[in-house]
């Protein structure tokens, strides 16, 4: 088995502080909590999504190379949680461009 370097409880903990940070910030920069409906085929960014998922994803490839930093790794949960918000508010539009409309049928 793999060790990481920390135990699993405070890795849920970390989990769940990057999350609560990413969506509350990002509730704070004006952010929708849903994106609009239908929600299937929404283009919109939203609070629950993508941004807790790109802070859930920064934190574990942060984890998988040992960079714990300081308070086994809550520090570095709070500042993924807050970069990611920013991220998905300011930036993700021009890293993911939303594809172009095709208007007509299939041929």
């Amino acid at each position: 088995m793999i060790s990481i370097g920390a135990n699993g409880f405070q890795l849920f903990v970390n989990y769940m502080v990057v999350i609560i940070v990413a969506v509350v910030l990002a509730l704070i920069l004006k952010l929708p909590l849903l994106p609009e409906k239908p929600i299937r085929f929404s283009k919109t960014k939203s609070a629950l999504f993508p941004t807790p998922i790109f802070a859930i994803g920064i934190l574990a490839i942060f984890y998988s190379l040992n960079i714990f930093w300081i308070y086994e790794g809550l520090l570095i949960a709070i500042i993924v949680g807050i970069f990611s918000a920013l991220f998905v508010k300011y930036l993700f539009d021009y890293i993911f461009p939303n594809p172009p409309e095709i208007e007509g049928g299939s041929k």
